[in-house]
């Protein structure tokens, strides 16, 4: 519903997108929206006021074309949901902005930069995997000696798990940074080099107000074993005691506090090892897939409009009703062929069930652990206990009839149009 004391308040730039949510709730707070991009998709034009098409790699060009549509007038704010285009927001906002909210430069880097991440936070005393930045196979390699196989091998940036790798010698090890180097996965120089820790895994989605952090959602992960991490799903609740939870919550807030997040979201997957909580990623963004509908159900918390209303210095909106448990569940197969199933329409409700196939009947698709395989979709459920969650997940399994039919190589010809393999 559109805040009739704030229509006509000013315009908003969006720097990418492809939801329709991102600029409905902008506009529906009575703002103007004009996207800014490489090349303004045909589907998003409708529901924006303006858009530029912009190559988003030059901050000036990006800034006079601003200023050019917008002409005497200063954007209220700059703000995206894409994480490569964090650091631009930023700069933009300081830029533009005559009252600039929510997170900065500082933040942006520590966030976006794996490496600073890790650097940031050792700095700080904070728990993180012990690691090493290459630039060359062989300094590769002589980090892993130092920190001890398995090592995990990452891009600096980038997210969804692509170019990640766990590492268990010396071939795997060259083979993962050659390939890293080949077909760089981020646009940071270099390869990341990191201890393995070996645990649970949880995903936790925080917003921070004025450096007051509050946990909307720990999720936990589950994901295919090494060498690949592919998401199989979460689970809510976590499994963690409450003393375990407490002990994860101050963690995130010394982890924001020293990375300089003090007014935004976060995404950040933790391990829990043998010896305790290691920060592994911290997102300063909204988490991909469908956790954003996830944790607005377990903690009542819209996190795409939340970080909206704090980039426009708005009120924070009143939490919506809740849910004791959900499942997030993966679309993966453990073989190639041809896919078919049948449609299902979703349920009416808030709490109905969530259920995305990214791929067509009749395409190929290829098993979850092979490169041009991964998260085909998703099924999201909600009930009042774990019993539920299985009879719900059931039931869209049963109606959606999964089957893989021909086999690798005998069925249409293979086809992989999706933006993203994994969520995260």
């Amino acid at each position: 519903m559109t805040d009739p004391s704030i229509r006509g308040a000013g315009s908003v730039v969006v720097l990418g997108g492809r939801s329709e949510r991102e600029f409905s709730v902008v506009r529906d707070l009575g703002y103007r929206v004009v996207l800014v991009d490489e090349q303004v998709p045909w589907h998003c034009m409708p529901w924006v006021d303006a858009h530029l098409d912009v190559d988003l790699d030059d901050r000036d060009a990006v800034a006079e074309a601003i200023r050019s549509e917008l002409g005497d007038e200063a954007p209220v704010a700059v703000l995206t949901h894409t994480e490569p285009r964090l650091p631009l927001m930023a700069h933009l906002n300081r830029l533009l902005v005559d009252t600039p909210r929510g997170l900065d430069e500082t933040a942006a880097a520590n966030c976006r930069d794996k490496w600073r991440t890790r650097t940031v936070l050792t700095e700080a005393g904070l728990p993180v995997p012990r690691f090493a930045l290459a630039t060359t196979v062989e300094e590769a390699l002589t980090a892993a000696e130092d920190i001890g196989y398995p090592v995990v091998v990452k891009p600096r940036d980038g997210a969804g798990a692509f170019g990640v790798r766990c590492c268990a010698g010396e071939r795997e090890l060259r083979e993962a940074v050659a390939a890293l180097f080949a077909a760089p996965a981020g646009s940071l120089a270099g390869a990341l080099v990191e201890e393995y820790v070996d645990g649970p895994e949880y995903a936790v989605q925080t917003v921070t107000y004025e450096s007051k952090t509050s946990v909307l959602s720990v999720f936990r992960q589950r994901m295919t074993p090494p060498p690949v991490f592919v998401e199989l799903g979460y689970e809510h609740p976590s499994g963690l005691s409450d003393a375990e939870r407490d002990e994860l919550e101050q963690l995130m807030r010394d982890v924001l506090g020293a990375l300089s997040l003090n007014d935004w979201i976060s995404h950040t997957q933790i391990r829990r090892g043998p010896d305790g909580f290691r920060v592994i990623e911290v997102n300063a963004r909204r988490p991909g897939g469908r956790l954003v509908e996830m944790t607005t159900a377990v903690s009542g918390v819209d996190m795409t409009e939340a970080v909206t209303r704090q980039a426009l210095g708005l009120p924070r909106p009143a939490p919506a009703a809740t849910v004791a448990f959900a499942r997030y569940a993966s679309i993966v197969f453990d073989t190639s062929g041809t896919l078919l199933y049948d449609e299902v329409a979703p349920e009416p409700g808030a709490f109905g069930p969530l259920v995305e196939v990214e791929v067509e009947p009749g395409e190929t698709v290829r098993p979850k652990e092979h490169p041009n395989g991964g998260v085909y979709g998703r099924i999201v459920v909600y009930g009042d206990t774990a019993d539920e969650l299985d009879r719900a997940e059931r039931g869209v399994r049963d109606a959606l009839s999964l089957q893989v039919v021909f086999g690798d190589g005998l069925g249409p010809a293979e086809t992989d149009s999706r933006e993203f393999k994994s969520c995260c």
